[in-house]
């Protein structure tokens, strides 16, 4: 018994320093688990940040945590570029990784890079034109939109950085370096929660800058992010060959990644975009509904993020393995993973059952946001148990190659499903916000069927690359 916890431990340990980057030979577990513990935890911080971050914006009133949830819906949509050119890093570098060409990587890296800033400049330029029409479409009264207006352009602005952080991890997760990637993340989110509490509450010799504050304290910390991701990537990378040949563009790859990578931002797209409708579906029933469906959606973000980490490992180990002529051990990788995901969520929706109210008053302690919060949280509960499938499988055809297909899965769950039957249930039958939430959670559990059935079919495995 003792000989194995060291034998965890060591594993830990080795999945920490991202030593070992070769996942397409030994025990597939072993594989699964080295790539797995590092993208948990990074996304673990991720959600921990998003925890802390609405601890502190709660403290500013209802009016902070709307606008808030309006913002972070509006860039989670624009974030569908910066998922888009994840998609394609880690799809192609995972794959020349694989065949072991890593100077094709290197050049791979590159490209994506220039497309990244060419692409995050033009979003970040018109959300920052455009931000208070975007907050009244959303369902921002004036009144809202007047109070977050320097949050949100703030906010914006610093979406360039954002984008280049979520697509430069894409690459190195490509690589087998996902210890870098949480590296990063960790870094990004202690100094954003840091300057979260100085810059909001005006500590020591800081301005307090109220909600404001907590944008400054973003785009500070993506800044930085991005510059420790570019000194790594010159400096200290070992799996991707980055030299003189490697910096020149070179526009086929360029119209490779392009393409591959807008089959990637439309799927992003689809959740990202149904996500602020049903804002407005939500804004239709009240601010207090409104503001229960943010807080609640705030916990579920927080509480699957970590899930999403284990599904980024079967995602490499897919392309990786594909790129080595291992289709079956990609396809045992994927099964291995979607379990244990499944086990992981299943221990949290039984929390959410029992604790939903709980957890939603550390944010509120108005009873009708309570309320609302909580059901929609018990609701999501129960949707936890097919999440952890639909997560794995998604990643893995992704890495694959086979984007367009979870692209009309996605195009299936949320715009032929969840939205439509949204609006009947919740609005145009007059069930409220149970109608709302009963549709999201049938929406779900149709997505991962489809999922499993699809990747069942094996099609997959012969896309080439």
């Amino acid at each position: 018994m003792l000989i194995k916890i060291r034998s965890i431990f060591a594993l830990f340990r080795i999945a920490l320093q991202g030593t070992e980057k070769n996942f397409t030979s030994g025990n597939v577990n072993r594989a699964t688990f080295l790539l797995s513990v590092p993208t948990m935890l990074e996304l673990s911080m991720e959600s921990l940040f998003v925890l802390v971050d609405l601890l502190f914006v709660s403290s500013l009133g209802e009016n902070a945590i709307t606008v808030v949830g309006i913002t972070n819906s509006v860039i989670i949509l624009i974030q569908s570029v910066a998922m888009g050119l994840s998609i394609a890093a880690t799809a192609l570098i995972s794959r020349r990784i694989g065949e072991q060409k890593h100077r094709d990587a290197g050049q791979t890296a590159m490209q994506v890079i220039y497309l990244g800033i060419f692409l995050s400049v033009i979003c970040s330029s018109v959300a920052v034109v455009f931000s208070q029409d975007i907050m009244h479409f959303a369902g921002g009264s004036d009144h809202l939109v007047n109070y977050g207006n320097v949050f949100s352009k703030t906010m914006f602005a610093g979406l360039i950085f954002m984008i280049m952080r979520i697509m430069i991890n894409g690459v190195f997760r490509g690589s087998g370096d996902a210890s870098m990637a949480m590296r990063t993340l960790a870094f990004s989110n202690v100094l954003n929660g840091v300057l979260c509490a100085v810059l909001i509450f005006g500590l020591g010799p800081f301005p307090k800058l109220g909600l404001l504050g907590a944008a400054v304290a973003m785009v500070i910390a993506n800044i930085s992010s991005v510059a420790y991701q570019l000194w790594y990537l010159f400096k200290k990378n070992t799996r991707i060959s980055i030299g003189r040949q490697e910096l020149l563009m070179v526009p086929a790859l360029m119209k490779r990644i392009l393409k591959l990578a807008t089959a990637g931002m439309i799927q992003n797209l689809v959740p990202s975009s149904s996500r602020f409708l049903m804002i407005v579906i939500v804004a239709k029933l009240g601010e207090n509904v409104l503001a229960g469906y943010i807080i609640a959606n705030r916990i579920i973000m927080f509480s699957v993020l970590p899930a999403y980490g284990i599904a980024n490992a079967a995602g490499v180990l897919t392309g990786q393995n594909l790129g080595a002529k291992q289709p079956e051990r990609a396809e045992a990788s994927v099964w291995k993973t979607g379990v244990f995901n499944m086990c992981f969520l299943g221990l949290i929706a039984i929390f959410l059952l029992f604790y939903a109210g709980s957890l939603a008053s550390f944010f509120t302690h108005e009873d009708e946001i309570l309320f609302y919060a909580s059901t929609y949280l018990q609701y999501m509960a129960i949707a936890y148990f097919f999440f952890g499938y639909t997560m794995v499988i998604s990643r893995s055809l992704n890495a694959a190659g086979n984007v367009n297909t979870v692209t009309m899965l996605y195009i299936l769950m949320f715009f032929i499903i969840q939205l439509p039957l949204s609006y009947l249930l919740g609005i145009y039958y007059e069930w409220g916000p149970k109608g709302i939430f009963t549709a999201i959670l049938i929406s779900e559990i149709v997505l991962a069927t489809s999922c499993i059935l699809v990747f069942r079919t094996g099609k997959w495995k012969t896309v080439e690359l």
